[in-house]
């Protein structure tokens, strides 16, 4: 229900835009059928100034919607929650391996990780997830995110430093997140993936034409 309000603004910016172009051609017509040219600088002033209301409101409803950033720390926009797992070594004939990686194309920089924890395969882009080898647990990707450092801690003790972390946030229900139709959704997901050293990562060849 919350998303309802920014269905119900777009559905105003829509109206408001129909009623805008009939009201600048019912003026042009006035003036140009009475003849008043000598207030036509008035027209004009009053075009310009429901162009910008348009423009502006366009602008808010684009920005609410697509282009707000996440504040993740605030939880009274969003709820945060997380999943830890203990990643489960594959053997191979030549080296084992917790994790592969596909690089990029060349057309994108992107890489592609698999990983496997109990019972289950998962497959990750380096978009929303990266490769942490390093002697701290965090990569300088995963750190823009509100990890519990503690807990990330523990695991390199217990898990010996093979595990993956998961951050997923979803929308609350307000006003800002009703206005941009997100209540409810996701608002964004980290898969931070932890390995002793490069030696247990498998780099895959990528051929995707």
């Amino acid at each position: 229900m919350w998303n309802l309000i920014g269905i119900i603004a777009w559905a105003g910016l829509l109206a408001y835009l129909i009623f805008v172009i009939v009201n600048i051609r019912s003026r042009h017509l006035r003036m140009l059928v009475r003849h008043q040219q000598a207030r036509a600088w008035r027209t004009v002033l009053i075009d310009v100034l429901e162009l910008l209301v348009l423009v502006a409101a366009a602008y808010g409803m684009v920005w609410v919607t697509w282009l707000r950033p996440v504040d993740y720390t605030d939880r009274a926009a969003v709820s945060v929650a997380y999943r830890y797992d203990k990643l489960i070594i594959q053997p191979d004939a030549s080296q084992s391996y917790y994790v592969t990686v596909e690089s990029g194309n060349g057309k994108t920089p992107t890489r592609y990780y698999t990983y496997w924890t109990a019972g289950a395969k998962n497959q990750v882009t380096s978009r929303n997830a990266d490769l942490s080898t390093s002697t701290g647990p965090l990569s300088i990707k995963a750190s823009g995110y509100p990890w519990d450092v503690q807990k990330l801690a523990d695991l390199d003790r217990t898990a010996e430093r093979a595990w993956v972390a998961v951050f997923t946030s979803t929308y609350k229900p307000t006003w800002l997140n009703g206005l941009g139709m997100h209540v409810g959704h996701s608002a964004g997901r980290f898969d931070l993936i932890r390995v002793p050293n490069e030696t247990v990562v498998k780099v895959l060849p990528l051929d995707r034409n």
